[in-house]
């Protein structure tokens, strides 16, 4: 069968076609690399990895973490299916702030991905962690520590001293020991920038008292030390901060289709075929309920960036849901849907391992003209990342 192969998709590949992958998730095996094609990576992968976002490309899900003030900067990708939390709710790259402090899991480049991250022979020997330059999951600290059943006490405040002396938020952890994070008594910077939540507003820090269990988020401090940037005093204002997050989040996907890849292709002899897609996690559930509530979808190819083709909507297959299966325990990384999907066009990019996004029930709008790969220089401009 011929398949059919819009002007956008044309740009992406020639000649190479990659072996199906089971249709059940597999996992990678660390020692022989990074996660491949089409495979979630085991659990436990990886290291963790934490600093300030002082460089971020959203287009393309890059960035870099700086963890101390003389230390170079992590660069790094997000997996296709890389999961970004913020306030502790979905996110992406673009939600986040620059200079937040941020906790990551991060992989060995995936298999084709080696050089999208450019590495020093030198960096690589002082360094040896950033080989790890491929995201599987980003979170800022209240993510981070309150996913894991974490809070903070107040001991009060202290008067630090020094060349350069701060007035500093005492605490201690309460709650499990947390891997990467800080399991002692802790020092945090605070003064008139920081934000304190309470009651859903904003307040002064003469609302801190002591004994209260708070969460906070942070940044670089002079010194190597770290600042506040929040203080919620309650639930009901990070619930309020997370609402609004996850707004933020509801109205990227929506416009830019939900992300998966394919699992398993067949082609029809005379046009179309199946395709079998598993859904990436990190997602509001809601939008994997609007999918199971519907038969007919629109699908399109993407790159490991996630960024879709010119006009992706319009060169979308129309597509019926034939199948819609559970996943058990899905993987880090995956979302426990998978469908199969009977598709009136075969496009190019629609093969196992590959990255597509599926449309739902929700309103097309288009996108700005850079978001999309809109031909052969832009797509090969972002195989890689271009450094500061």
């Amino acid at each position: 069968m011929k398949r059919v192969i819009s002007y956008a998709i044309a740009v992406m590949v020639i000649g190479i076609i990659l072996p199906a992958m089971c249709q059940t998730a597999a996992h990678a095996d660390e020692k022989t690399g990074g996660p491949k094609r089409g495979v979630f990576p085991e659990e436990g992968a990886g290291i963790h990895v934490h600093g300030d976002l002082v460089i971020s490309d959203p287009v393309n899900r890059r960035g870099a973490l700086r963890e101390k003030r003389s230390s170079p900067r992590h660069y790094f990708a997000m997996l296709p299916y890389g999961m970004v939390w913020y306030h502790g709710a979905p996110a992406d790259i673009l939600n986040l702030p620059p200079g937040i402090h941020m906790h990551g899991r991060f992989l060995l480049p995936m298999e084709g991905e080696e050089e999208t991250i450019p590495l020093t022979e030198k960096l690589i020997k002082d360094h040896e962690n950033h080989r790890y330059n491929h995201a599987i999951l980003l979170e800022d600290d209240v993510s981070f520590y309150s996913r894991q059943g974490r809070s903070w006490k107040v001991l009060g405040f202290e008067q630090g001293g020094g060349p350069a002396p701060r007035l500093k938020l005492s605490v201690e952890p309460v709650g499990p020991e947390i891997e990467g994070g800080i399991n002692k008594a802790a020092l945090f910077d605070i003064d008139d920038s920081t934000r304190v939540w309470k009651d859903r507003q904003l307040v002064n820090k003469d609302q801190i008292k002591e004994g209260m269990d708070v969460q906070v988020n942070l940044t670089w401090g002079p010194f190597n030390s770290l600042a506040t940037t929040d203080v919620w005093l309650d639930e009901t204002s990070l619930k309020a901060n997370r609402e609004i997050q996850k707004n933020r989040h509801l109205k990227l996907i929506r416009s830019r289709f939900l992300p998966g890849w394919v699992d398993e292709v067949k082609n029809n002899d005379s046009g179309g075929g199946e395709v079998t897609v598993t859904f990436f996690g990190g997602m509001d559930s809601s939008l994997y309920s609007d999918i199971r509530k519907i038969q007919n979808v629109k699908i399109c190819n993407a790159g490991n960036t996630l960024r879709t083709w010119n006009y992706h909507q319009e060169h979308a297959s129309h597509a019926t849901i034939l199948e819609k299966n559970e996943i058990k325990n899905p993987p880090l990384g995956s979302s426990n849907l998978q469908i199969k999907l009977k598709v009136v066009r075969m496009l190019d990019g629609f093969r196992p391992g590959w990255i597509v996004r599926v449309k739902g029930p929700w309103t097309y709008v288009l996108l700005p003209w850079d978001e999309h790969i809109n031909s052969a220089e832009a797509y090969e401009r972002s195989k890689k990342l271009i450094l500061p």
